[in-house]
């Protein structure tokens, strides 16, 4: 259950930085961080993930922004628990605030480069698979926690000879994990388990519209 009064604090937190598209950004992937509250977030180690993948993503240093966006949920972590923050905070960028989020995340994927392409059909046809059709079909969004090891493990889908001759390059050869890195469908964060084990994980990007991606 939403805890509204949450919501709206959080709602007005991001209304100011809804032109902010790398902020919306690190407030995502501050929201999705894969480590689990038993083994304390590690939502300070996360820092340094996240704004590497904005540096990634948009070659611009974000160390500056990633330490405002900390500050914001440090004093948001006063009036709820972090999971409720976590929760408003995807909520709040499912909905019209997160607009320039997900409109950036669909223009670099659209970009007519053969990379590019791959990905994009490779996402459409992995959607597809899964009975995802219609008009309300979407990829990626906070629940497709496969879509990262799917991604990582995709390599044997682009060998098929079809590749070369639809888009023109070895798909053997395109890392289509980092792809989705660069165009944002998914994020590398840090995973620390409750005996401290810790390693890297890829954690989707905000849900977008099926019908948008063009390949």
């Amino acid at each position: 259950m939403r805890n509204a009064g949450v919501e709206d604090r959080v709602q007005r937190i991001l209304e100011q930085h809804m032109h902010n598209e790398r902020m919306l950004d690190a407030y995502w992937q501050w929201a999705t961080n894969p480590t689990p509250p038993a083994a304390g977030y590690a939502l300070e180690e996360n820092c340094g993930f996240i704004a590497t993948n904005l540096l990634l993503r948009y070659g611009e240093p974000a160390i500056e922004l990633v330490t405002q966006m900390a500050a914001e949920c440090r004093e948001l972590r006063r009036e709820a628990s972090v999971y409720d923050l976590q929760q408003a905070v995807i909520a709040v960028l499912n909905g019209p605030v997160g607009n320039e989020l997900r409109e950036g995340i669909l223009n670099r994927i659209n970009q007519p480069i053969p990379e590019r392409r791959l990905l994009a059909a490779w996402l459409v046809s992995r959607a597809r698979w899964a009975g995802r059709t219609g008009d309300d079909a979407w990829l990626a969004g906070e629940f497709d926690w496969s879509l990262g090891v799917d991604l990582q493990s995709a390599s044997k889908d682009l060998q098929s000879p079809l590749v070369r001759t639809l888009y023109g390059i070895d798909g053997s050869q395109v890392d289509l994990a980092r792809e989705a890195l660069l165009v944002g469908v998914v994020n590398r964060l840090l995973y620390r388990n409750v005996s401290g084990r810790m390693e890297p994980k890829m954690r989707p990007g905000p849900r977008l519209p099926l019908a948008r991606i063009t390949y």
